[in-house]
């Protein structure tokens, strides 16, 4: 599928997901997290049982941060044939990554344990289904849901667009099912229009998680609302951190009524095609960002 514009999708041991695409546009979440709440290791290598922490976004967050596919197979080198344990609490991220991220797990050699200590939220409820054991603490939180975008393009690419979010919906709902042993249907009746949150032994009476743990929840710290793009400048380069070309952010400015092209205006295969934060109306995107 051709994109055009912003396209943020929100969504999630069963067998490898294949047959998606893949796609590196493809968000769940959008806030921004807090400083302090970050954060990506992989600790007592000498031991038994080496841990890898994920509390952050699934993908690259474009400032340098973010649990990557890379970071992962990284890790995964570096424990080499051992268990591990996989600490988890992630409000999500890129979907193609957290595909790939559950794979390298599924493959990895010995046992795979994961721990919900706060939240596993869309792509990261999705990892979190990798785990040979899922357990989870009685405060802590898995969140499922169907996904859903932000698209500009002609009535083709929309039907497109329609029936790919209905192709990662089909893929992440048999990945709940083959975990849980319930039908598919259920989870996607269950999703329909709506974020789904399983609670500590709800997640466990819904099969998407094995045992309790006794550690309580630290759920994510978002960033003060200001630190959001408020305005087109900062809307320009969120987006260019998210590798929109140029071309494709002037064409989203205008459709967000930027108004008429004129004969001064830049060509948009020029270097600064699309960088004018001055004209247009982005409020409906920024509404849309803040979800």
């Amino acid at each position: 599928m051709r994109k055009r514009g912003l396209m943020a999708v929100y969504a999630g041991r069963p067998p490898e997901i294949t047959g998606v695409g893949g796609g590196t546009g493809w968000q769940f979440e959008m806030k921004a997290l807090a400083e302090d709440f970050r954060h990506f290791e992989v600790t007592a290598l000498a031991s038994d049982m080496p841990t890898v922490s994920i509390f952050d976004y699934i993908g690259d967050d474009g400032e340098g941060g973010g649990v990557t596919t890379k970071r992962i197979a990284a890790a995964l080198r570096s424990i080499g044939d051992k268990p591990i344990k996989v600490e988890m609490n992630s409000p999500g991220g890129n979907y193609f990554e957290g595909v790939a991220i559950y794979n390298l797990l599924r493959r990895h050699t010995q046992a795979v344990h994961v721990e919900i200590l706060g939240i596993a939220a869309s792509a990261a409820s999705v990892i979190a289904m990798a785990g040979d054991t899922i357990a989870i603490a009685h405060n802590a939180e898995i969140m499922i849901h169907e996904a859903t975008g932000v698209f500009i393009g002609t009535k083709s690419e929309m039907a497109d667009a329609v029936a790919t979010l209905q192709h990662i919906d089909d893929s992440m709902v048999t990945t709940y099912a083959a975990r849980s042993g319930r039908p598919a249907e259920e989870f996607a009746a269950m999703i329909a229009g709506k974020d789904v949150y399983f609670r500590g032994q709800e997640a466990i009476d819904a099969g998407l998680a094995d045992t309790l743990m006794e550690r309580d929840a630290q759920m994510p710290v978002y960033a003060e609302a200001g630190d959001f793009p408020t305005d087109k400048a900062t809307l320009d380069r969120f987006l260019a951190k998210q590798n929109m070309p140029r071309s494709q952010r002037r064409d989203l400015f205008r459709a967000m009524g930027e108004g008429t092209r004129t004969a001064a205006d830049p060509d948009p295969a020029t270097p600064r095609a699309g960088d004018d934060p001055e004209r247009g109306d982005p409020s409906r995107l920024f509404s849309a960002l803040k979800v």
